[in-house]
């Protein structure tokens, strides 16, 4: 293979304007800019200093010349001789998106979907042993489309992105400004392969049983001439750890499909069920004792399914892995940057890390953006993290045009092959509230006969990856003719998107809509929860490293909007307070829900909150921050809400839900075992005086949810609910499982009467890299922000409380253990005085 990555030249030209002086095989461009392909254009353009990056302030006009012009990337390359035996493959990986290739002056061909390589055969095309040039013309992605008839379609933003298969998010969505990419955004090769080849496979465990594992090898094969292949053969090999457990032979035209049995099968788990194991698979193409092709990928055997069975007034939503049904802990996955070939595998892996630590089972891929990196999903197969994959296609109606839908049948297809053999992939769905995008323009019933969802990539998941569940649209009712099939949104069966914040009508208009809305969710019972949030700024860190120069911030804006409470801070300048105590209200907020969602289990089976990342990106036009609703910031770095909901996901949990005018007490387990112990509730002020204390022996039944307690809300005698608060404790033989609740509203943080904590260190130690501290505090500490401050670490524990009269370990791990010496350690918190550790004190012990 000869990978004609690196140094390219680009420059920009009108829209459609002739280029054939650039074809000519005399032509030099000179005065052209350095491309370090694969680059996106805005990513060549910020490296070159003509525009700026993320930053607050600048314009959605500044960089809209660059989406409007024609870009030309020119590339020279030099092919051996001894390379002209068999077909030369050239592949582009990734071309984004409307686009003509030239190579040595002769059209090859074009492309229109951003999703799907590029691939032609131009061994009649090359110069071999000579000078070789390539070049691709992109059309301006916005021009190329203008003019269409949007009578048919319709679009929550702008209808240009809906007659492109890109990413719609770089159009503008509500979480990162527009940005619409244009270029050779993946891998660029040539590659001389046999006319008899691979071209695809598919692995999959077809039958568990105790103590074996039926597996089934789908084969395809390129070629040209079916006479010579009987000479072709396939292995297979199955290794455990370097071992070989199983090794097959036989005649490529024989072996199209294959099925074998490996005995005493170690399975994949999600985590935290179990060891999510790997095979190694190697599948080879051979003629004559040599290797003309081989095929090596990590393989997990397990079965993966999604129960649809009657429970309450409808039918569940529940996965089962091996046969376990699970209560899904997860989130909604965002690309890392809108800006796609700024991502690195680095940050796949810091990304894929926290969300391990945050206690996620899935990750779901949304549909606005794109089909993630291979290194995404190796990551989430090695360590256990299922993954559900929307199609690219999201709160839109789409062109019906024969052409439209080709392009959409060829993704399908070529994306459900690249990615069926990951073991992490649990399901697709067709699209991201499409469903709902009927309802929105006023024609609901319609969906149902949607040409992309409803037929085109359901026919292709049933052809080319079977055994699968696919899901028509999130949220989506798949049974039509049960209750609630006839509405995407209905809760009594398939997956619920739910933001109760934008449906009440009070907010758009300006009036305070109440500050309990949050509790509404009490009288709603969803089979699975895929998507929910509330809003918040980012970490003040975060935001001025966003807004550096510091630029003054209008009242008015998309937080005040949705969280009157903070406007009182912004009218006194107080942007830090408003910044944290909006904060305080997406933690508790999402906390409540999800410990709602949890107590309902066996109706409701799972939870993908919105969302768990932010894209590097651009404010939303008039906004005054890129994203409010994730938990790790664009910088990725976690935000309180992280460890609120890491807490939250917890294996065994026990929380407070109200019913009524009572209070429940639940413990929430995925354990595999009971628990036997004792619960604790305590009602009590911030200086520690215990005002009641109730407690009684309890049995947490294993993988269910138990109702510990349940008692009036009257029980509290609360005189004052700003210095009143009650915990509840499962104590156990050897851990202590605890929980707080305030009689005072969430969005009341900051008017609770809390004591100066008196929080100090009272041992601190470093031990293998890692800091440990022993921390103590006088009176009731709220929301004990750790930090360091020079650099990003991971926390144990984090923004949490401690009771009157208590200690609490916690263990900080700094990312770069580097030049520790000259940081410090920074504890705060709303009632704790900060507290600076020089980290050199500690080294130097």
């Amino acid at each position: 293979m000869l990978s004609l990555n690196g140094k390219w030249k680009v420059t920009h030209v009108p829209y459609c304007s002739p280029i054939d002086f650039i074809l000519s095989p005399s032509f030099v461009p000179e005065g052209w800019l350095d491309a370090a392909v694969p680059e996106e254009i805005h990513r060549t353009l910020r490296n070159a200093g003509i525009i700026r990056g993320n930053v607050y302030g600048k314009t959605e006009e500044e960089e809209l010349w660059i989406e409007q012009a024609d870009w030309v990337y020119h590339k020279e390359f030099f092919v051996p001789a001894e390379e002209t035996g068999r077909q030369v493959l050239l592949t582009f990986e990734g071309l984004d998106t409307f686009c003509d290739i030239y190579l040595n002056g002769i059209l090859t061909g074009s492309h229109k979907n951003m999703h799907i390589p590029f691939q032609t055969d131009v061994k009649d095309l090359l110069h071999f042993g000579g000078r070789n040039v390539l070049v691709v013309r992109f059309y301006s992605p916005v021009r190329y489309v203008e003019n269409r008839d949007d009578s048919e379609i319709f679009s929550i933003t702008t209808s240009d992105r809906i007659f492109a298969r890109k990413a719609q998010m770089n159009y503008s969505w509500d979480f990162c400004g527009r940005c619409v990419t244009v270029g050779i955004w993946k891998n660029v090769s040539l590659t001389a392969v046999d006319s008899v080849r691979i071209s695809s496979h598919y692995l999959y465990t077809k039958l568990l049983e105790e103590d074996s594992a039926l597996l089934h090898l789908n084969i395809d094969f390129s070629t040209p001439d079916y006479d010579t292949f009987s000479s072709y053969y396939v292995s297979v090999n199955i290794e455990k750890d370097g071992n070989p457990v199983c090794h097959i032979s036989e005649r490529a035209a024989d072996c199209s499909v294959l099925e074998f049995s490996l005995e005493d099968p170690i399975l994949w788990w999600p985590r935290p069920y179990g060891e999510p194991f790997l095979y190694d698979f190697i599948l080879r193409l051979e003629k004559e004792g040599q290797i003309l092709q081989e095929l090596r990928q990590k393989f997990g055997i397990r079965r993966i399914a999604v129960l649809q069975e009657p429970v309450e007034d409808g039918l569940s939503f529940q996965f089962a892995v091996n046969g376990r049904r699970l209560f899904i802990r997860g989130a909604n996955w965002v690309p890392l940057n809108t800006i796609y070939t700024d991502i690195t595998d680095e940050d796949y892996e810091k990304a894929v890390r926290y969300a391990c630590e945050g206690n996620l089972t899935m990750l779901r891929i949304w549909g606005g953006g794109i089909y993630e990196s291979p290194r995404f999903f190796e990551l989430c197969d090695e360590k256990g993290i299922l993954v559900w994959n929307d199609f690219m296609f999201a709160c839109g109606i789409y062109p019906r045009d024969e052409e439209f839908l080709e392009n959409v049948a060829l993704e399908a297809e070529t994306v459900i092959k690249k990615y069926r053999n990951y073991t992490s992939l649990a399901l697709w769905t067709g699209d991201n509230e499409n469903g709902q995008a009927y309802g929105w323009a006023g024609r609901p019933y319609e969906f149902a006969e949607d040409p992309i969802s409803c037929r085109i990539l359901k026919k292709a998941c049933e052809t080319f990856d079977p055994n699968r569940f696919y899901l028509t649209t999130s949220p989506g009712s798949p049974c039509g003719d049960l209750k609630g099939g006839d509405n995407p949104e209905s809760p009594y069966q398939g997956d619920s998107h739910l933001y109760i914040m934008s449906a009440d009508p009070g907010i758009r208009s300006g009036r305070d809509y109440g500050r309990n809305y949050y509790k509404r969710i009490l009288s709603y019972r969803p089979r699975f929860m895929s998507e929910f949030g509330f809003i918040c700024f980012p970490e003040k860190d975060t935001f001025y490293r966003y807004n550096f120069r510091r630029l003054p911030l209008s009242r008015e804006n998309e937080l005040t909007e949705f969280l009157p409470f903070t406007r009182e801070f912004m009218e006194k300048n107080d942007f830090d307070s408003a910044i944290y105590y909006s904060q305080v209200y997406n933690s508790m907020a999402l906390k409540y829900w999800i410990e709602y969602f949890r107590s309902l289990k066996g109706i409701c089976s799972g939870t993908l909150y919105w969302k768990f990342n932010d894209p590097a990106a651009d404010c939303a036009k008039g906004g005054i921050f890129p994203s409010h609703m994730s938990v790790i910031d664009m910088f990725g770095q976690p935000k309180m809400t992280y460890y609120y909901t890491r807490r939250a996901y917890e294996d065994f949990l026990v929380c407070c839900t109200e019913k009524k005018d009572a209070f429940r007490i639940h413990a929430c387990s995925e354990l595999t075992e009971e628990i036997k112990g004792t619960l604790h509730i305590t009602h009590m002020d911030f200086k520690g005086k215990v005002i009641l204390e109730k407690s009684m022996a309890c049995t947490a039944s294993a993988d269910s949810t138990t109702l510990l307690a349940e008692f009036p809300g009257c029980t509290f005698a609360v005189k004052d609910k700003y210095e009143e608060y009650f915990r509840i404790r499962f104590d156990t033989s050897g851990c202590e499982y605890e929980n707080r609740y305030f009689f005072a509203d969430i969005c009341e943080t900051n008017r609770l009467k809390l004591p100066p904590a008196g929080l100090r260190i009272r041992k601190a130690s470093f031990e293998d890299g890692n800091i440990r501290l022993y921390l103590y505090t006088e009176n009731f500490a709220r929301s004990v922000r750790l930090r360091l401050s020079d650099r990003s670490a991971g926390f144990a524990d984090n923004y949490f409380d401690m009771d009157a009269d208590s200690e609490k370990i916690v263990c900080v791990i700094p990312d770069d253990k580097d030049g520790l010496e000259a940081a410090a350690l920074i504890i705060d918190g709303i009632n704790v005085s900060s507290i600076l550790l020089p980290l050199a004190s500690l080294l130097s012990v």
